[in-house]
C-alpha cells in the first residue's frame, strides 16, 4: 500500500531493533537511521498515515518531562499513544519511534507525542504535519552543536512557519525569546505563571535574551520567575508578554513537590522545581488542544510525577533516598541548585560531567553556574565528581571554595556506588548528570533493587 521501499525500510529497521535488543542495547536511533537510508521519504509516508494526530514538543529544557506528562494524560483519556519517551529526539530517533510504534494494520486511533530537537524540527515538521507544536523555553545550551542562542531561536521560528496553517502553536508566554517567534496566520495559545512564591522584582542570575528581538531595546521587567522568564515589555515598541490562556497561580513549595492552581483546580507535581510547573502547564495546554476530557485532567493534575531522571526521586537498594536529575546548561543547573537549597536533611552530591557528542563537547557552561550558592547549605558534606570532564568540574568547585569537600572518582557508576555506600542514614544524595550517563545510572540503580520513591508527606515547608 505504501510502496516496496517503505515496507523494506520498516522491515530492516525492525530486524535491527530486535538484534540490538538481544545484545542489551536500547536501539533508539540505529533502526531509524537504516530505515531513512533505505527510504528517504519515510517520515512523509508516516505523516500521511497519521494525519494530524501528532504533537511536537521542542525547546531547550523540559521536552522529556512535558512529553511524558502529555502521554500520561492522553493514555488516561483512553488514547493509544506512541512517544520517544527516552529522549531520542533527532531525526533518526523519531524515525525509530514511528517504525516501532505505528501499527500499519491498525493505526487509525493512534496518537504520537514527539519531543523534537531544536535543530531537527525544521527537517521534520513539513513531513509529519503536527496538530500542535509546544515550545517550552530557550536558554544557552550545547553551543558547540547549536551555535549562539539567536541561531536556535531563529531555527525554531523558521520551522513554525513551515507548519500547516491549522497547526496550533503552544508557547510559553513568560519567555520573550519564545513569544518573539509566534507565527502569523496560525492559532497560538499561550501558557504562563501568574503568581509564585519564587517571584522577584530584581534578578542576579544568568539571563539570556535581555534584548527585544523586534527592535533591539533592553527589555524591562516588573517580575522575574527565573532566568529571563517573567513579566516583561519593551519600552521602545509594542512587544510585551502576551496574556496566557492557561495560567498557574499561587505556586508554592511543599515538602514533596510543588502545588499550584489552574482556575479552580489544584495541581501537584512531585518535583520541587519551578520549571516543572511550566512543563505541567504546557502538557495541560496540549491536552486541551487534543480534547482530553476535563474530568481526566482534573483527576490527573492532583498528582503528577517526573520520571526518567528528571528530578526523579528514588530509593536505592540500601534504603537511602536520592534524587536523579539531568543537567546540561547553566540555567537548568542553577534551578536544580535552588531545589538542593531547600533540602532539610544533610546533603551529599554526585556531579557527573561528560563531553560526548550528545552531552555537548563544550563544557565551558559550568563557569556560568552559580555553584557558589551551595555555601548557603547548612549541612553539605561531600561532592563526588565523575565523568569524562570530572577534573573540570573539580576545578570549578575549587574556585568556588568547595575544593575541600570535593572528591574525584573514576567511573560514573563507581561514583554513585561509593556515594551510596558512604551515605549515612538520614542523609540525602543528589545525583546531577549530563545526558550520556543519566540512563546508565538509572538502569543500574533499578537493576540493583532501587525503586521509585513513594511519597508520604506533602506538608508545606514554606
Amino acid at each position: 500500500m505504501y510502496g516496496l521501499r517503505f515496507h523494506t525500510a520498516v522491515f530492516a529497521a525492525k530486524m535491527t531493533k530486535k538484534l540490538l535488543t538481544l545484545t542489551g542495547r536500547k536501539g533508539t536511533t540505529l533502526p531509524g537511521q537504516i530505515a531513512l537510508r533505505i527510504c528517504p521519504d519515510l517520515l512523509a509516508v508516516y505523516g500521511k498515515i497519521l494525519g494530524q494526530r501528532t504533537v511536537f514538543i521542542t525547546g531547550t529544557n523540559g521536552k522529556t518531562t512535558t512529553s511524558n506528562l502529555l502521554v500520561h494524560f492522553l493514555r488516561e483519556d483512553g488514547r493509544n499513544v506512541i512517544s520517544n519517551s527516552l529522549g531520542a529526539n533527532l531525526i533518526q530517533g523519531i524515525a525509530s519511534t514511528l517504525v516501532e510504534g505505528v501499527d500499519l494494520a491498525d493505526y487509525h486511533d493512534q496518537a504520537v507525542v514527539l519531543e523534537v530537537d531544536e535543530a531537527t524540527i525544521g527537517n521534520v515538521i513539513a513531513h509529519l504535519q503536527p496538530k500542535a507544536v509546544v515550545v517550552t523555553n530557550f536558554f544557552r545550551d550545547q553551543m558547540d552543536r547549536y551555535g549562539e542562542l539567536d541561531t536556535v531561536v531563529e531555527m525554531v521560528g523558521s520551522a513554525l512557519k513551515k507548519a500547516p496553517n491549522n497547526t496550533t502553536v503552544i508557547l510559553n508566554a513568560d519567555d520573550p525569546l519564545v513569544t518573539s517567534i509566534a507565527p502569523e496566520g496560525k492559532q497560538v495559545v499561550y501558557y504562563g505563571i501568574e503568581s509564585s512564591q519564587f517571584d522577584a522584582t530584581s534578578h542576579s542570575e544568568v539571563r539570556d535574551g535581555k534584548f527585544c528581538r523586534k527592535c533591539g531595546s533592553n527589555l524591562q521587567y516588573s517580575l522575574y520567575h527565573y532566568g529571563q522568564l517573567g513579566f516583561y515589555d519593551c519600552p521602545s515598541c509594542e512587544f510585551t508578554r502576551p496574556t496566557p490562556a492557561v495560567v498557574a497561580e499561587d505556586v508554592k513549595l511543599l515538602q514533596e513537590g510543588i502545588q499550584f492552581n489552574v482556575g479552580s483546580v489544584t495541581g501537584f507535581i512531585n518535583s520541587p522545581a519551578l520549571y516543572n510547573v511550566y512543563n505541567a502547564l504546557s502538557a495541560i495546554t496540549a491536552s486541551t488542544v487534543f480534547g482530553v476530557q476535563d474530568e481526566v485532567l482534573v483527576r490527573e493534575m492532583g498528582y503528577m510525577k517526573t520520571q526518567l531522571g528528571r528530578m526523579e526521586r528514588m530509593t536505592a537498594a540500601n534504603g537511602r533516598n536520592l534524587m536523579l536529575t539531568l543537567v546540561k546548561n547553566p540555567t537548568g543547573f542553577n534551578e536544580v541548585l535552588k531545589v538542593v537549597e531547600h533540602e532539610t536533611r544533610p546533603v551529599e552530591l554526585v556531579i557527573i560531567l561528560n563531553d560526548r557528542y550528545a552531552d555537548g563537547t563544550d563544557v565551558s557552561w559550568i563557569w556560568d553556574t552559580n555553584i557558589e550558592r551551595l555555601h548557603q547549605l547548612a549541612d553539605l558534606r561531600r561532592i563526588y565528581c565523575s565523568g569524562t570532564r570530572a577534573e573540570d568540574f573539580a576545578i570549578r568547585l575549587r574556585y568556588a571554595d568547595l575544593g575541600n569537600i570535593t572528591e574525584l572518582v573514576e567511573g560514573d557508576i563507581a561514583s554513585v556506588e561509593q556515594a551510596l555506600r558512604d551515605l549515612p542514614d538520614g542523609h540525602m544524595l543528589y545525583i546531577l548528570s549530563t545526558y550520556t550517563s543519566l540512563y546508565n545510572i538509572r538502569d543500574h540503580l533499578l537493576n540493583q533493587g532501587g525503586k521509585e520513591y513513594a511519597p508520604e508527606n506533602r506538608a508545606s515547608v514554606s
